[in-house]
């Protein structure tokens, strides 16, 4: 049998590529110790168009610019958009992709985010090679066309939504295939109420202290600082936790904050690698609507404020969780500081939360996209 050498194509655009891509690449080694993965940033240092058009861009247009992203998201929707930016964008990734793909000289390839797919298949053409392509698409519900770009690749989706959107961009039905939910698997490990207390002890947090966690991916929960601040003014009298991520200017806010009002029981972090510990020993979570963020949350049943979603790219993760009835969309801080007063406050809350909870069924089981992937035979 011929070694399998997977290379993972992603981007960092918030957190969700890179974190799915870790899991995969957990899971195949499980099945296959002897497969061979190399992750890959599709775009190099010298690609200044696709660093500043996409990395950087997104980050200020999700986090500070929001009227920004909508714009760009509903030019991305038409094809002749998608053409003139791969136009642009199209020697110097190709080319880079291409030394990458000759030098590794990998079996599969996989990739994490729409605007590298089409890419790596022209450069798997360019080196006449026979190369399984598979796109692995993060976004569960309302999926961008823009990952349908290239209507002869292979797709994983997460929901019937997804694949709907999909054959409406035609790309062939047999070319898509629905897949479980990709998170870490420390997540769905079971937890009690003893657990929870351990944890909070862990972590220096007041172990019969209501706790609420404010946690938006890579780059933070945008409006965290108004939370806060909002909390600050009504003297609130639960513990906070605040995850940053990269957001070093928001982490030294919240740090002098939470020296300047030491009642204040504000708990700040920066990149965590125990998020789940976090999640799991809060009441309480306030978040974007991002897919990772959301389905690790809502797999360890904790109730969800989301005070933000990407323009129509998270749209369906928001509907999923009110429609569902596990969580609420409040964007104002005030309001959303009522609506955490009114979940911790209520007696019968946690009991009512989780009938809902337990009609909520969604397939987690990561092991079965690695098994997918690894039984595509090496062409």
């Amino acid at each position: 049998m011929a070694k399998r050498k997977f290379l993972f194509l992603y981007l960092t655009t918030g957190a969700g590529h890179i974190s799915t891509a870790r899991v995969l690449k957990e899971q195949i080694l499980k099945q296959n110790p002897d497969a061979e993965i190399v992750m890959v940033n599709g775009f190099d240092r010298g690609n200044i168009l696709g660093k500043v058009g996409f990395e950087l861009l997104y980050f200020w247009s999700t986090n500070f610019l929001h009227g920004l992203f909508p714009l760009i998201y509903d030019l991305g929707q038409h094809r002749a958009f998608v053409t003139l930016i791969s136009k642009l964008m199209r020697y110097h990734t190709v080319h880079y992709l291409k030394k990458i793909f000759k030098r590794e000289q990998p079996t599969d390839i996989v990739s994490f985010h729409h605007s590298l797919s089409t890419f790596a298949k022209s450069a798997v053409t360019r080196l006449h090679k026979k190369i399984n392509i598979t796109v692995m698409v993060t976004d569960p519900f309302t999926v961008p066309h823009v990952w349908f770009w290239d209507r002869s690749l292979d797709y994983f989706v997460y929901s019937e939504e997804a694949k709907r959107t999909g054959i409406e961009q035609k790309v062939p039905e047999s070319q898509i295939k629905i897949v479980p939910f990709v998170m870490n698997p420390k997540y769905l490990e079971p937890f009690g109420k003893e657990d929870i207390l351990a944890l909070r002890k862990k972590h220096g947090f007041d172990a019969n202290k209501k706790t609420v966690l404010l946690v938006g991916g890579g780059d933070g929960l945008p409006g965290a600082v108004d939370i806060v601040n909002k909390c600050v003014l009504r003297k609130a009298q639960f513990a906070i936790a605040v995850v940053c991520g990269k957001d070093m200017g928001k982490y030294a806010y919240l740090e002098s904050l939470s020296r300047l009002y030491p009642k204040l029981d504000l708990h700040v972090y920066g990149f965590v690698n125990y998020l789940d510990e976090l999640i799991k020993l809060s009441d309480c979570v306030v978040m974007k609507a991002g897919p990772a963020t959301l389905i690790e949350v809502l797999s360890c049943r904790k109730p969800i404020i989301i005070s933000r979603y990407i323009h129509n790219q998270e749209l369906g993760n928001m509907r999923f969780a009110v429609q569902n009835k596990v969580g609420y969309f409040i964007q104002k801080p005030a309001k959303i500081y009522d609506k955490i007063e009114e979940i911790l406050s209520d007696e019968t809350f946690d009991e009512r939360m989780a009938k809902n909870f337990d009609n909520l069924t969604f397939d987690t089981d990561s092991s079965k996209i690695a098994k997918l992937l690894l039984e595509k035979p090496v062409r």
